[in-house]
């Protein structure tokens, strides 16, 4: 009876224990998931993806402002009020900071001069443009005016020749448009002053007024007057401005690759100046394993008491019903009934206290 008893408890234990076991080496990959070091790279890495797109961002903004200061104002057109009266008809404009230094620029004059008989028979006329730099006090043609110019150039123009005959075919057929008001007899010169244009480096050397003046023997009559800037992009310029998409890609790229260089190249410089020193959370983190150690230990040192106990009961047992036989066969040659059922039932109280006494302890 005893001995099943004692069976059924070892076997409650061991199922118990097997629990134990099997939820252990369940939970095992799952300590290994939400541990420290592994919470630590799942922050590193949410860190990383978001400084990752925040640099995505930056790169564009960079990309966008190294455009806007590396290309220029692709066009800069300036109108003229030309001054009539004495002499020849001249007139002044000034610019902002609209120009870039080592940038090749074609200038020209746009005239729009009507078709009269005075024009035509003008012939050929002078077109003067000068270019000053901010430091022109003045940029009227006077003798006090001793600045020399940045640039200066001097072209002639004319309008062009038709014979009478042909000029009355297209009055005719441009006729309808001349009366709605869609066309004008007027015609439209364009004359190149400078090309390829370029301005050294620094503030003073880019234009800041000009002076366009009309030389001509006879009156002319001039509808209005436009200074035109072009820029002439070449090399790294010209790509950047005629690709624009692609430029922004690959340069984006660029800047983007470089800012996540450097940032990982600086995190893993603090992590390994921070990481070089303990810390107490280094300290903390070794305490912990050894608690962890020392709890899984206790078991194996409790599994291992109770199981020297259980032997220590077994190996009572067999004392104790010899003793309990003992005091049977005395009380049996008194010939006392009444002792032999008080023998009985005392030998019987210390066995089973003693029992009792054991499986509480097995118990705890």
């Amino acid at each position: 009876m005893a001995d099943s008893e004692f069976t059924d408890d070892e076997t409650e234990y061991e199922g118990q224990s097997s629990q134990v076991v099997v939820l252990d080496a369940l939970w095992a990959p799952f300590r290994v998931l939400f541990s420290r070091t592994a919470l630590r790279i799942y922050l590193n890495t949410l860190l990383f993806i978001g400084a990752t797109i925040f640099l995505v961002g930056i790169s564009g903004i960079a990309y966008g402002i190294f455009y806007l200061r590396f290309i220029p104002t692709v066009g800069v057109d300036r109108e003229v009020h030309l001054q009539f009266g004495d002499g020849s008809p001249w007139g002044t404009a000034s610019f902002e900071s609209e120009f870039v230094s080592s940038q090749a620029y074609d200038v020209a004059v746009v005239l729009d001069l009507p078709r009269t008989p005075s024009n035509i028979d003008a012939g050929n006329f002078m077109i003067d443009l000068t270019l000053y730099s901010p430091q022109t006090s003045s940029v009227l043609p006077t003798a006090s005016n001793s600045v020399t110019p940045i640039s200066k150039s001097r072209r002639p123009s004319t309008l062009t020749y038709s014979s009478p005959l042909v000029d009355l075919a297209r009055r005719m057929v441009r006729l309808p448009l001349y009366i709605i008001g869609w066309r004008r007899e007027a015609e439209r010169l364009e004359v190149p002053m400078m090309e390829k244009l370029a301005f050294a480096r620094g503030a003073r050397n880019l234009p800041q007024n000009l002076r366009l003046e009309i030389e001509s023997e006879k009156k002319l009559h001039i509808y209005s007057a436009r200074v035109e800037f072009r820029a002439r992009f070449t090399g790294l310029r010209w790509f950047m401005y005629r690709w624009k998409i692609t430029s922004f890609v690959v340069f984006s790229s660029m800047f983007w690759t470089v800012s996540v260089t450097t940032a990982s190249v600086t995190w893993l410089l603090l992590n390994w100046v921070l990481g070089s020193a303990p810390t107490s959370t280094d300290e903390d983190e070794i305490k912990d394993e050894e608690e962890q150690a020392l709890v899984k230990n206790e078991p194996e040192a409790e599994d291992s008491g109770s199981s020297s106990d259980h032997v220590k009961v077994k190996k009572e047992e067999p004392e104790d019903y010899l003793g309990s036989s003992l005091l049977l066969q005395s009380y049996a040659a008194e010939g006392d009934e009444g002792g032999i059922g008080s023998g009985l039932e005392s030998s019987e109280t210390p066995g089973m206290q003693k029992r009792r006494s054991h499986l509480k302890e097995y118990d705890i």
